[in-house]
């Protein structure tokens, strides 16, 4: 299945509200996708607006393997053609609006692709059918539609991420340019964080997905190489570790961070076309970790941090054959 080949139908589908249920909203009125999303691994709208075309990734990493849709929820302008492609992660996956209004064929082969045109202002739900109780559901929010997607959110309020990490920042400019940086995702509260690596982005499969996190001190951060673009890589010049360079899909990298600070890191391939993520550690201050606590590992590594630029490489342990 080539890119633009729609796998349900010979044409582009302009959705209108009649066959898809996209009138509520459409007078201003909050819509909630709180049930929706519930158990859903979701940091927020990612506003694509200013966009004729977006690319949600089909079985990007999320909900305990490759069983999400990477944005999960989107905010695209009326006319916007959305373009699903499969990653060949996870098995065999659809896309189907949760109304009927539109489904794609089962794929399961990286690069197949499925394309729908939004035409009306609205939200529209859709989900995987195979993987839905799992999580794998989405939502695409078309136009200026207020929507709510957790329930501590206050009335009326969006949840589209426009700010760029906690205070605005790019990390001294580290994060600046990549196309799917729009917000810090915080993870704290989890043992374990899975970054995808080969994520949709920047032009491809050329993106850590989330590309920043927040984790508490403690927190093992795992890189899982999902994209088939490759080879690629996970590097910190700073405090020295580097994964192994390799295009498999499945392989693992890990690194435990205890203590407080930041680690910017990148794809040796892909740096400058925007393949670079940030791991922030903690509440404390975010500046780079010192570079001297590191240890040397394959496969599976583990690094501690102590505090921040106080002995981090002192604290690394290879975790690679636990």
């Amino acid at each position: 299945m080539q890119r633009r080949q729609f796998m349900a139908a010979a044409g582009t589908v302009a959705l209108g509200t009649a066959a898809t249920g996209l009138a509520a909203g459409q007078q201003g009125d909050e819509v909630s996708l709180v049930d929706w999303f519930d158990g859903v691994s979701v940091d927020g709208v990612v506003d694509r607006t200013g966009e004729s075309e977006v690319t949600i990734a089909v079985g990007a990493q999320g909900n305990g393997g490759a069983f999400a849709f990477d944005p999960p929820a989107v905010r695209i302008d009326p006319g916007t053609t959305v373009v699903w492609e499969w990653t060949g992660n996870g098995g065999v996956h659809d896309v189907a609006a949760e109304d009927g209004s539109f489904a794609s064929e089962m794929q399961g082969e990286a690069g197949a692709t499925f394309e729908q045109q939004f035409e009306e202002t609205g939200v529209v739900r859709y989900a995987c059918n195979p993987h839905k109780n799992m999580g794998m559901r989405a939502a695409v929010i078309v136009g200026d539609v207020p929507v709510t997607l957790t329930e501590n959110e206050s009335a009326g309020t969006s949840t589209d991420t426009q700010e760029q990490g906690p205070t605005g920042s790019t990390f001294d400019g580290w994060l600046e340019g990549v196309e799917n940086y729009q917000t810090v995702a915080d993870k704290r509260g989890q043992d374990t964080v899975t970054v995808a690596v080969g994520a949709q982005g920047n032009g491809g499969q050329y993106a850590f997905d989330p590309p920043a996190i927040r984790v508490d001190p403690g927190t093992t951060v795992v890189w899982e190489w999902t994209g088939s673009q490759g080879p690629y890589s996970v590097v910190d010049d700073t405090l020295g570790f580097a994964s192994e360079h390799t295009s498999d899909v499945g392989n693992r990298y890990a690194m435990e961070f205890s203590g407080s600070g930041l680690s910017k890191y990148h794809c040796e391939d892909y740096k400058e076309q925007g393949m670079r993520g940030v791991v922030l550690v903690g509440e404390g201050p975010q500046e780079v970790m010192s570079k001297s606590s590191l240890a040397a590992g394959g496969g599976l590594l583990a690094l501690v941090s102590a505090p921040i630029l106080f002995g981090l490489r002192e604290h690394v342990r290879d975790t690679t054959q636990e």
